[in-house]
């Protein structure tokens, strides 16, 4: 395992992560499953998706 991540209290919840996709923003929303080496594991109902971290601007709760 790698350092820890400044999103590890995220782990196991429901997430809203917006992030820089080349020149882009996106939002990636779902449940953070895993942080391996620096990128983010988010399932969400459109499937899943690992992002690096970053590339994250930042992260909030899902209510």
């Amino acid at each position: 395992m790698a350092d820890k991540s400044v999103f590890e209290e995220f782990v196991g919840k429901e997430v809203k992560a917006p992030y820089r996709d080349g020149t882009q923003f996106r939002i990636a929303r779902g449940k953070l499953d895993s942080i391996v080496n620096g990128f983010i594991k988010i399932k969400g109902k459109l499937g899943t998706i690992i992002i690096n971290e970053k590339n994250i601007e930042k992260m909030s709760l899902l209510k």
